[in-house]
Parts: C-alpha cells; structure tokens; sequence
C-alpha cells in the first residue's frame, strides 16, 4: 500500500474536524472557517504541504486543545487550496496514512509529533474469508439504499481489502466513535472483524426502517380510504341537509385534530375516538349530538399534559410566606418543609434514582382552627410560592357525591364535578387545589360526598380518578391538595386518615396587632381612598379595637371595625371637615360607638367560696369563676348552663371532699345538712369541659372551711376522685386569656408542661406557673395559706355564705417557670 513507503515529517501542523474521519487513500474536500484550521493550512502549505486531519472528541468545542482531538488521526498531503469570498477556506486533501499524534503545541495553530502506524495483514487464509465475507455484507447493505449507486461501485472495484474497508466505513452512518476505533486498529483483520459487526447492526436497522416503512405506508393507505369515505359521507348530509353547507361537516375532524395534539393514552383515546365517530355518523341537529359535542368540548379543554415548573427554591418560598402572612411559624415551617423534601425528590428523579410517581407523592395537609386565622390564604401563598396556579373549591354545605364525581352523561344538564372544573379553570394539571370547609360536608339520599373524596385524597388512588361524566381516568397524582376546616373532629375518620393535620391556633393580641399594622390597615386604606398620611392609628387604639371591639380567634372582625373607622374618617376628609385624623383609644368611641366587650379581669380581693378557672373557644381563651354558697337544706345545685361533664366534674370534686373531710377539719354532717349550690357566672353561656375541676375543689373546700382562694391565682386541669390532676387542651389560649385578664399565676397539670413552649417567651417571662400532679398541690397553692391552713384545725364552724376577706399575707409556694 502507498502508506507503507511514504516518508513523513516528523513535526506537522494539525487541523481538527468535527463529526468525520478520514481514512488512507482518501481524497477529500475540507471547509476550514474556524482561525485554528486556516492558520494549521497556511502552515502546511508554508512548508512542505504535510497535515494532520484528526477528529474532536466534542464537536461543541470552538477552540480545541491537544486534551479536545483523538490520538490517531490521518496524515494528507494537501493539494489544492482556495480562498472564499466569506473569509472561509476550502482545502483538497489526499489521505496519506494513519498516525499518533503526540506533545501538541499551540501558536497560531496546533501542531503534534506524528508517528506512522505500521499496518498489521495478518495470517492470509483468515484475511481472504474476511474479504468475502465483508463483499457479501456490503452487497446487502449497498441494496438497501443507503450508498449511492456510484460509490458502490466504486467501493466494488477496490482490489485491496483495507482500502474497501475504510471506504465502506467512511460512506455508511456510523457513529464518530465507531469510525474512529476503525481508524485506530492498525491490524487489519481486526479492523475488518469490527467493521462486519457494524454492517450486522447496519443491517438489523435496515430491516426495522422497513417493517416501520410497510407499517405507515399501511397506516397511509387506511387513513386516505377513510378520508375518502368522510368525505363523500360530507357530500350525502350536504344533499340530505338541502344543499346547505356549514361547519357541521368538518366537526368531528375538528374534534380528532385536536385531541391527537393531546397524546392521550391508548386506553383513553379509544373511548374518545368511539364518542367522536358517533358524531361523525349523526345529524347535526339530532339531540344526542349536542350531548356528545359537550362531551368532547370538555375533553378537549383539559389540561392532560399541560403541567407548570414549580419553583422549589426553598428561600424565596420563605419570604413569601412571611411576606404574606405574619406569625403561623409552625405552619410556614411544614410547608417549607414539603418543599425541601419535594426538592430533592425531583434532584433524585433527575439522576434516576427515583421515578416521576414517587416525585408527585405527598402528604395531604388539612389545615384545621378557628376562623380567621389565615387558613385560606395561606394557601393561596403556598401556590404562590410554588409557582402553580390555585383553584378553590367550596364544599361548605355539599350534600351529593356528583358535587365531587360528577353525573353521569345520561341525565339532562350532567356536567363534571369540581375537581374537574377546578382543573379545568386552572389550565394544568398540577394546580394546587383547596378543599375549602371541608368538615362541613353533608350526606343526603344522593350520596356521600366524603366518601367520594376518598379516593381523590388517596396517593395510591387519584392517578386513575374517574369523573362519572368524563367517563375515563384522569390523573390528579401530580395535584396538591389543601383542606381546611373549623372542626376536625367533625370529618370522617376514613378521610382524616388520609391528610396531616396542621393546627392553626388562636392569634394573640401582640400577633392581631402585628397583622393589624402590617396588612389589614394598609388594605382597608387603599380600599378606602385614603393615603398613609391622611390616617394614622396608634397602637393603643388598635390594642383597644381588638380587647373591647373584636372577640375572635382570627382577624376579620377586626379588619372590618378598621374599616368602619377608615370610612368614617374618609367622610370627614372628603367633606372638608379635616385633612388627616389621628385615631386615639380615647375616640374609638366617636368612631365605633361604646366598646361591645369587656374583658374579663381578675377578682379585686381573696374571696370565700370564689374560685377562678379558665376556658376556650373556637375566639380565643378567658377566665371563669366558680362561686359556691352553703345555705340550710339539702343537695347540690348546679347553675349557670354546665354541661354534663362539667356537672360530673362538681360532683366528683364533693365527693372528694367528703373522702377527705376529716383531713381538711370539716363537719361531715355539716355537707349533708346543707344545700351546696355552685354557680358559674355568664349563665346564658353554655359552659362544658373536666378542666374546671381544679376551680370546683378550690371553691367548695374555701366555701366549707371559711378559708379565702387566692384572686391572682387562675387554674385549669381536671381532678378524679383519688385525688390526681389530669392534663388538658388548649392551655395556650387559656395562659393567654388569663394573661389579659391580670392573672400573674397560673396552676396547670404537670402534663402539660411542654406545651408552655407554645408560649411566646415574652408573656412566660411575666407570669409564674405552677405544675401539679395533685389536688393537695392545687389547694396548696390556690388556697390563702395553703394546704398549712387547710390542715391546722379552725374554732368555730365555716361561714354559711361567701365572704370577702383581705389578704394580709399569702403563702407563696414554689413556683415551676417555663
């Protein structure tokens, strides 16, 4: 062969390529355009017309270095060069030999020491059956039309076996990398043995391009006859219809047109295509296709792969929660941490260490506490945060499971339900949808709604949902669901089962007068007409808009009182009675009228019989008394609207007494004798609950003794006959109404220890906490004098009727902090 005797430089200059190689024996056109390429020819022919032509292992790579181009590359004498008008360079080259390229260096161009790959033929008997072998391989190859008629012929005529191989490798499509291992085998059965395998894997593709080719061809074929068949079908309803011609015809193409550009699954498709060539066979005007028209219109306009990125940068998720929303720390954590976890399952995916179902996977969170606490519109800022469109769905009040799942077509008026509207309205199919008032669902004779939520609740489940309108699976695995609800303990177990519940608890005065200043006076003066520096409020009319105007656990009431005020003051300024107001505490009441509450404050003096207890409500927390009074006659009376288990819990605490009456120096006979009457003031409340136990057992045993009960001490807990006190709930809105009340102490259960964490550091720091595990501990510390007083035996019997007593001096007992 040429390149076993031709004498090379052993320094050239180098001119990479990209996407080819070139082989010995070659010759070939090269467009230079890039500065490295011209400079390496003008080199070559500056000196004796010797290139280096080897390929790049990244054709992306505009200026390449040694470390860019293979090792092997093909040496070409250079025969022709010719300038282009563009500035480019075109260069005819023929391919002299393979060489090594090694020790690049780089000036205006690369150059390499280049070192002539000495051929290997091999045992002759071996190298002829290759030659037939790749002959007959070619010819099959070469029938298929993938080489032009000239080149195989050309290839055909090629006596020297290397040299017909390289021209087969370099005329059919294989891969760079293919190509380039040819070009690096310098033996040449090798190269021939790897050269046939690729024709083997050429051809298999040849075969399957044709199978394909016969497959749409028939596909075509089908196609064009029932075109032809549609369209004289249009010529007879055109005749039938009296020669009119309208869009009717075209419809049911219409309709097919679009949901192909919907790439539907094959289950799905199928049934839609059955719907749409019913229209295609019925008159326009015939009742039925009016309903399947309906029906396709629907189905067209869902989001079936329409999907918005979401955004999971987990910071800026976090400025907008607390841009939007002052407080709710617990909640902005869970929902900051929802976003982290979905973060690192999409970077999982991405590696493919998960799948996209295991990325859609999620918690349901139901977000359940009092009204107004920003339920509904933290989620609003969730779908905000995400990126992802929010729909809103009401089920306050929803008695029919078609509410949920929709009626079925063959009833007049059917439509989807509102998971599909809502999904529909958002245009994606991964909104974020909120399930508002979700415990106020209703059941009637149409069914369940809650239990039709089941399965959309369901991560396991919601992929196949199936609308009864709809009639085929719609996929809601990638749907993030919110509920919200005022009473958790109102929804069915099956559907709590299903969602984690995230508590929204009462506000605190300091947080409305947060909000209030931050987002609720802001929005009513914009609402308003007015500019910041027509109205200003300060914080002490705003603390009393919220103690004496507002009782609530949320904001709404408040943003309305705000509301009033920034209208009335708006009348004044348009009016030209003033130009700006400043809103004092002093004239809320020109404003608002006299203040509709007032709260509750601790007892003047330590009283006999008077005991104070604290409770809750969906509105936040306050104090109660518990008065008892002894008089002639017998029994215990109860009033003041309790409910059994607080009746349960008086009896229980005489009980205790009674066990205990000889310990305390009280007259057995005297309990019998008397008609104990306890009275819970605010009698048109309706009051229940075991934790006023504690205020129960203080206020008989002060009403028995004579012994007064501590006005500055509030409690709550619930007591049992043997004398143990028993953790309750809601203890933070109870601190917190027994704070606004003036309450400094306060008795709770040992139980409840950690929940004094809910409490803000500020308001634990001015109040002292006593933990108890029994009564004797309660009575110890609410008791004037403690459980000392109570165990020293008194002259004289107990007064009869409560009685006030000044407080000289009142033992204090160790007290538990937070």
């Amino acid at each position: 062969m040429p390149t076993e005797t031709h004498t090379l430089p052993s320094n050239v200059p180098v001119c990479p390529v990209r996407g080819s190689v070139i082989y010995p024996t070659m010759v070939q056109h090269i467009d230079a355009s890039r500065a490295i390429s011209i400079g390496a020819i003008e080199a070559a022919m500056a000196s004796d017309k010797v290139i280096l032509i080897v390929s790049q292992k990244d054709k992306d790579i505009d200026d390449p270095k040694g470390s860019d181009l293979y090792d092997v590359g093909t040496a070409c004498n250079v025969l022709r060069v010719r300038k282009n008008p563009d500035g480019t360079v075109q260069m005819l080259v023929s391919a002299v030999a393979r060489v090594r390229a090694s020790n690049y260096t780089r000036g205006d161009h690369l150059s390499a020491d280049i070192t002539l790959l000495t051929p290997e033929q091999g045992d002759p008997v071996e190298l002829q059956a290759l030659s037939r072998e790749l002959r007959d391989r070619f010819d099959t190859i070469a029938s298929g039309g993938k080489i032009t008629a000239e080149n195989v012929q050309s290839i055909g005529n090629k006596e020297d076996i290397g040299e017909m191989a390289d021209h087969i490798a370099f005329n059919l499509d294989f891969k760079l990398e293919d190509k380039q291992a040819l070009l690096e085998l310098p033996s040449l059965t090798a190269r021939i043995r790897k050269l046939l395998t690729l024709l083997d894997t050429e051809k298999e593709v040849q075969e399957v391009q044709a199978k394909i080719r016969a497959q749409v061809k028939e596909e075509i074929d089908k196609n064009q006859r029932e075109y032809y068949l549609r369209e004289q079908m249009k010529v007879i309803q055109k005749e039938l219809q009296g020669g009119e011609d309208g869009e009717d015809g075209d419809e049911a193409e219409q309709f097919r047109a679009k949901i192909e550009a919907l790439n539907l699954k094959a289950e799905v498709k199928k049934e839609i295509d059955r719907e749409v060539n019913r229209l295609a066979r019925m008159h326009p005007d015939a009742a039925e296709a009016s309903v399947i028209r309906t029906y396709l219109t629907w189905i067209t306009e869902l989001p079936w792969n329409d999907r918005s990125e979401d955004q999971l940068d987990v910071a800026a998720a976090a400025a907008i929660l607390d841009d939007d929303h002052y407080g709710l720390e617990k909640v902005k954590d869970r929902v900051l941490e929802f976003l982290a976890v979905r973060r690192l399952r999409k970077e999982r995916a991405a590696r493919g260490e998960l799948s996209a179902e295991d990325v859609n996977k999620g918690p349901i969170l139901v977000f359940t506490g009092p009204p107004g606490v920003g339920k509904t519109s933290i989620a609003q800022s969730i779908a905000k945060a995400l990126g992802r469109k929010y729909v809103r769905i009401a089920l306050g009040g929803a008695r029919d499971e078609s509410d949920i799942r929709g009626h079925r077509r063959t009833y007049i008026g059917a439509m989807p339900g509102r998971l599909i509207q809502g999904i529909r309205t958002a245009g994606t199919k991964n909104p974020v949808i909120l399930l508002d008032e979700v415990d106020k669902l209703g059941s009637g004779y149409q069914g369940d709604p809650s239990a039709a939520l089941l399965e959309v609740l369901d991560p396991a489940q919601n992929q196949h949902f199936t609308d009864h309108y709809m009639g085929v699976p719609f996929d809601l695995s990638e749907v993030m669901f919110i509920a919200t609800a005022n009473y958790p303990e109102q929804i069915p177990p099956a559907l709590m089962d299903r969602m984690e519940v995230i508590d929204f608890s009462s506000y605190i005065e300091q947080e409305k007068l947060e909000i209030a200043k931050r987002y609720l006076l802001p929005r009513q003066l914009t609402q308003n007409g007015l500019k910041a520096n027509q109205i200003a409020f300060t914080d002490a009319a705003l603390e009393k808009l919220i103690s004496h105007y507002t009782r609530e656990a949320g904001v709404r009431n408040l943003e309305r009182e705000i509301g009033t005020v920034a209208r009335k003051v708006a009348r004044r300024i348009a009016t030209g009675e003033v130009k700006r107001v400043k809103v004092t505490d002093k004239e809320l009441d020109r404003y608002l009228g006299q203040a509709r509450h007032t709260p509750e404050t601790e007892g003047k003096e330590d009283t006999v019989g008077v005991s104070t207890g604290m409770f809750y409500t969906p509105v936040g927390g306050d104090i109660l008394f518990v008065e008892t009074s002894i008089s002639p006659g017998k029994g215990l009376v109860l009033t003041g609207q309790l409910g059994d288990v607080m009746k349960e819990s008086a009896r229980a605490a005489l009980t205790y007494i009674k066990a205990n009456a000889e310990r305390f120096h009280i007259d057995k006979a005297r309990i019998d004798d008397s008609e104990i009457h306890i009275h819970v003031p605010a009698g048109a409340i309706p009051k229940e609950g075991p934790s006023a136990g504690g205020a129960m057992v203080t206020s008989l045993i002060s009403a028995l003794t004579g012994i007064p009960a501590r006005h500055d001490v509030a409690m709550t807990g619930e007591m049992t006959l043997t004398g143990r006190y028993l953790p309750i709930g809601g203890l933070k809105e109870k601190v917190l109404g027994a704070r606004r009340a003036g309450i400094k102490h306060i008795i709770m259960p040992r139980a409840n220890e950690s929940d004094l964490r809910d409490i803000p550091v500020h308001l634990r720091s001015s109040m002292r906490f006593h933990p108890c595990e029994t009564v004797d501990q309660v009575l110890d510390v609410a008791l004037v004098g403690g459980l000392k007083a109570l165990e020293t035996p008194r002259d004289g019997s107990a007064p009869t009727a409560p009685a006030p007593a000044k407080r000289k001096s009142a033992r204090r007992s160790p007290d538990a902090r937070a």
